[in-house]
């Protein structure tokens, strides 16, 4: 190791340990290579400065346009406290890259609810010595074009470590730039009318950030999942015994392929499952049920889960055409009750690929679930579905579907 990186570790070190004793230059005693203490509030000579939180992108945003008439961003930044310490984010702004100009803002109310640290299930924006974890930030636009080409990030955090003078504020941090590639148009995967679309985008945290350790690193397969159940006339989701799948609305339906492709993922042998509560101990492999993925094409694969046993029509390697019937709707898998989950991602692993986004290339909106604890109620005891007072019947085109949104599939 050269003197210089010598002398950075000591800083670095000396940064995280101040609040426990690390030796100043003042008063330690040089050794032969002993290099001088520089604050990390104090730039070097390149305007380099030491960072008691790191951070960065792992996987560029995608804008898309939703039901809502905005374009939507939705990605992770990634962080790792590198200090002995706690350290508290106090507030993320996104900026325009090229002209600092704030584009959106996490404070510290909403980094209560959207930052992970690592190997905790609750959110919290306390990241404990060397812990990392996960801010999921979702912007929204009003027009396509307002969406900046490339983001970064400027960070306050607090933290007993900080030198004198230090204000906590990282000028910018994970630098990244927008995705801008062309999204695939497909068809409805489902037809009729009253299909809620559960656990979607944008804030919905049980697919949005279901961020998983795969194979050596992290994914998020089901950034813009959605989980398709159907309410009847009076708007509920199940009527009868709620133990049979068979009592609620969207059971059986027939799925769609959504556009032309390859099966490269398929699997038809599972049961199903009790409704009501998540099957314990189920292994990764029969997290999805039964299930196909897709391959549409241009890097985008289409993924379906929890289809009924010995529904699926097509095998691995056939070739299936846009609109064709590809099983029905199941409860089979990690699965609490008859949905039909589907997401686009960019490789042909359900959970080892990034989520994408995708448009619908036409669909209603006839209502909106009033919240996920509404929708929850409804899909849990039976009570019908809260919805928005006065929500307005509109047609939609080259668009995506946003959660909780009622939508009607034309056949």
């Amino acid at each position: 190791m050269t003197t210089t990186g010598r002398a950075l570790l000591s800083v670095l070190f000396c940064a995280g340990l101040l609040a426990s004793g690390c030796a100043s230059a003042d008063t330690a005693a040089p050794g032969p290579e002993s290099p001088s203490t520089v604050s990390s509030a104090t730039p070097a000579a390149g305007g380099d400065a030491m960072t008691p939180l790191i951070g960065s992108v792992p996987f560029a945003p995608v804008p898309f346009e939703g039901s809502d008439g905005l374009t939507h961003l939705v990605y992770e930044l990634s962080v790792t406290n590198f200090t002995s310490e706690p350290l508290t984010v106090k507030n993320v702004a996104v900026l325009d890259a090229a002209t600092d100009k704030q584009v959106g803002e996490l404070d510290e109310a909403a980094l209560v609810i959207r930052a992970y640290p690592a190997g905790s299930r609750q959110a919290g924006n306390v990241f404990q010595p060397g812990q990392a974890g996960t801010i999921f930030i979702h912007l929204p636009f009003a027009a396509g074009d307002d969406v900046p080409d490339e983001l970064t990030h400027r960070v306050h955090v607090d933290s007993g470590v900080l030198p004198p003078g230090d204000d906590g504020t990282i000028k910018r941090m994970g630098t990244v730039t927008v995705d801008r590639r062309t999204l695939p148009v497909v068809s409805a995967p489902l037809a009729g009318e009253r299909y809620i679309a559960a656990d979607g985008c944008c804030d919905a945290a049980r697919h949005t950030r279901a961020i998983l350790p795969v194979n050596g690193q992290t994914y998020v397969s089901q950034r813009y999942a959605i989980d398709y159940e159907q309410a009847d006339e009076q708007n509920r989701i199940f009527t009868g015994d709620p133990k049979d799948p068979a009592s609620y609305e969207i059971f059986g339906k027939e799925v769609y392929a959504v556009a032309d492709g390859t099966v490269v993922g398929t699997r038809n042998d599972l049961a199903e499952q009790t409704p009501g509560t998540y099957p314990s101990g189920i292994p990764i492999d029969e997290a999805d049920g039964n299930f196909v993925v897709l391959d549409i094409g241009d890097g985008f694969y289409v993924n379906y889960a929890h289809m009924q046993p010995g529904s699926v029509r097509p095998e691995l390697g056939d070739k299936v055409s846009r609109g064709d019937v590809i099983g029905l709707v199941g409860n089979t898998g990690n699965s609490v009750a008859p949905h039909l989950h589907i997401h686009v991602m960019d490789g042909p692993s359900p959970l080892a690929a990034q989520g994408l986004p995708y448009l619908y290339d036409r669909f209603t909106v006839t209502g909106q679930v009033a919240s996920t604890a509404d929708f929850d109620a409804s899909e849990g005891t039976g009570v019908p579905l809260a919805l928005v007072p006065d929500a307005t019947r509109t047609e939609h085109a080259d668009q995506m579907v946003l959660d909780q949104n009622l939508v009607t599939f034309a056949p």
